[in-house]
């Protein structure tokens, strides 16, 4: 059976089997347009979620006067003129900055005692910005309706993946010229043939059904990697029409995409991978005016960074994030640690969010079956990446676009770069998987590592991923719960604002957002918040005098888990709250003075990490302006913490 198309349209005969059928759905010239409303449909549920995390400390900045505002104002916790254009665009997404705000978040509690007085968490999202202000300023009572802001962001990015797989795909053939296996491109061929039209449409398809898109989609705060991704497709497919057609419009449009998908977020870098991939993969001419063609979107990006870190941005001094420009060494070993669970992950579907969830063996095993999965999977795929210059290009797009990410912990949300590639490639390979003398061994061993790698990357992308996508919302509204209890702070009924005592906290972090998240529920602040240690392994607490107690770590050091053989999600928790990264050991006798409490480190280990640590506050433990609680992991729920008498040793359990 054969089916005959062109490239310009849809196919014109009339399907007669389920297998033509699906392919000349693929290939309808209004599938783009499908996929679209039906990324509008399968986020519908995140109309349901409220704010998360940083959205409460956006709502505080961008809402405008209110009597919360003036108590978060009061304890140093928010900048001058919130609600502001002006506060939105330098500050929404500047979390924490050492010229700005760093100590005073110190000093409340927001952040704990032994965070680098280098840390820096500060981005410059001015366009992402721009569209929360303005949320704020249309519908500042309707969470609901943001949420469908980001998802019309989706949408859009939907749309404009699915425009640049079919421009790719109908613009070149598919294999070298005098290598061609296939007797005219578009084409008299078999249904099991090379179809770019539905090619196109199976990896539109499988974006949208990629559950990564899920969590961006419904956390207010992510939407600014949608609309990166948005503006990064637009110039992808600008920079062909500039190629294919000319044109200095195109040319223009091509730069002003680049930067605003580098002012909407930082991940707007991986853009210029799949240029890169563009230019040395699908161009024709001399290598030189590759490299010219190269250079403007290069200048772009150079001088998007400079103005960058002229006005302080950047991310630095602990863990979570490396810069890369400002700590190079560390984000090379970054890379090395990072990419296997970025490549390999999207290609498998497997959780990057692994890499910070394993210890030990565990993660080391994991590490190099993913290592060479990401190393290997070029070398087999060589055949079809020899003749196949969309394949090629989808998976130099793929490999390069995931290095700028490595720059944070491995999460799927981080991917949507990535994917664009990984599903390119992947429908390249169904498309010429039974191909008539094509790429594919025809006997032994390797036939079957092919076979089982195509068959498997479309059950993982398909149908596996709708039943994931359909999940999502569950999934991730039960993770929001867990976290969420964490930092339920402000849901302790006796608390009538006195100093909140915490003897040890999973998820530290969760201090950063609580007080902006008791503001929006109308719930009082504590006068401040003081956490002796995490809570990432066993402590034992002894009380020396009336004002002091000391807290030591069982295992290993304060902030540190214990050894671990396999996946706990503390040891995210430990990723997430590296608010001191390497390179920066704490010493003997330091002290560190904050208001009503002096902390002095007793111990180190030898990374420096403090491994016992004393408190001295400035009234006796009993006094009723000290209100204590821990974090019980047996019940996995804070309680109230009872005060040991002088010369009294409690002992604390870990997680594991």
């Amino acid at each position: 059976m054969e089916i005959t198309g062109v490239l310009t349209g849809a196919l014109p005969t009339r399907p007669k089997t389920a297998l033509s059928s699906l392919a000349w759905l693929l290939a309808w010239r209004w599938w783009p347009g499908v996929l679209a409303l039906a990324a509008i449909v399968v986020s519908l549920p995140a109309l349901r979620t409220g704010l998360l995390n940083d959205d409460y400390y956006h709502q505080a900045l961008l809402a405008g006067p209110s009597e919360s505002l003036d108590r978060l104002s009061r304890a140093g916790l928010l900048p001058d003129g919130a609600g502001r254009l002006s506060t939105a665009l330098s500050c929404q997404f500047a979390t924490v900055d050492p010229q700005r705000n760093l100590q005073q978040l110190k000093a409340y509690g927001a952040l704990p005692w032994w965070t680098s007085d280098h840390l820096r968490v500060a981005f410059w999202r001015p366009v992402a910005s721009v569209t929360h202000w303005l949320d704020y300023q249309l519908f500042p009572n309707s969470i609901a309706l943001m949420h469908l802001h980001n998802i019309l962001w989706f949408a859009a990015a939907v749309l404009a993946v699915s425009i640049l797989y079919r421009r790719i795909g109908e613009l070149r053939p598919p294999v070298e010229a005098g290598r061609d296996k296939i007797a005219d491109c578009g084409l008299r061929i078999r249904s099991t043939g090379f179809n770019p039209q539905w090619i196109a449409g199976l990896a539109a398809l499988m974006y949208l059904l990629a559950d990564s898109s899920y969590f961006p989609t419904m956390w207010l705060a992510n939407r600014n990697a949608l609309i990166s991704l948005f503006f990064g497709l637009l110039t992808l497919i600008l920079h062909d029409r500039h190629r294919t057609a000319g044109g200095r419009l195109n040319f223009m449009g091509t730069l002003a995409c680049l930067l605003l998908s580098l002012l909407s977020a930082e991940a707007g870098i991986a853009t210029l991978a799949y240029l890169f991939a563009y230019e040395v993969v699908l161009g024709r001419e001399h290598w030189v005016r590759r490299l010219g063609a190269l250079a403007p979107f290069v200048a772009v990006a150079l001088g998007w960074r400079a103005v960058y870190n002229v006005l302080g941005y950047g991310a630095n001094g602990g863990g979570f994030y490396i810069d890369p420009v400002r700590e190079p060494l560390r984000y090379a070993l970054g890379v090395l640690d990072r990419l296997p669970f970025l490549v390999a992950g999207q290609w498998t579907s497997l959780p990057p969010e692994f890499c910070g969830m394993l210890s030990g063996a565990a993660k080391h095993t994991l590490w190099a079956a993913l290592l060479a999965l990401t190393v290997g999977l070029p070398a087999v795929l060589w055949p079809v990446l020899r003749e196949n210059r969309r394949a090629r290009f989808w998976l130099v797009g793929m490999y390069a676009s995931a290095v700028p990410i490595c720059a944070t912990v491995p999460m799927s949300r981080a991917l949507v770069f990535v994917a664009v590639g990984a599903f390119g490639l992947i429908a390249e390979l169904a498309g010429s998987w039974r191909q008539i003398g094509g790429w594919t061994p025809k006997f032994g061993w390797r036939r079957v590592l092919v076979s089982g790698l195509v068959i498997g990357a479309l059950a993982t992308h398909v149908p596996w991923a709708a039943v994931r996508r359909a999940m999502a919302p569950s999934v991730t509204a039960r993770l929001e719960r867990r976290m969420n209890k964490t930092m339920a702070l402000g849901l302790l009924w006796w608390w009538r604002g006195e100093d909140l005592v915490l003897v040890n906290a999973p998820n530290p972090a969760a201090l950063l957002y609580d007080p902006f998240r008791n503001a929006y529920c109308g719930r009082l602040l504590p006068g401040r918040v003081r956490l002796l240690a995490p809570g990432f392994g066993p402590l034992e607490i002894v009380r020396t005098q009336p004002q002091r107690l000391v807290v030591r770590a069982l295992a290993r050091s304060l902030l540190d888990c214990p050894s671990y053989e396999g996946l706990h999600f503390v040891l995210f928790y430990r990723a997430l709250c590296d608010v001191r990264g390497a390179g920066q050991p704490m010493q003997a006798g330091q002290r560190i003075v904050l208001p009503r409490m002096t902390v002095e480190v007793l111990r180190v280990d030898e990374h420096g990490l403090p491994v016992e640590a004393a408190f001295d506050f400035t009234v006796p433990l009993e006094d009723p302006s000290l209100q204590w609680i821990y974090w019980d992991w047996q019940r996995r729920d804070y309680a109230v913490f009872p005060v040991p008498q002088i010369g009294a040793t409690v002992t604390l359990a870990g997680p594991f």
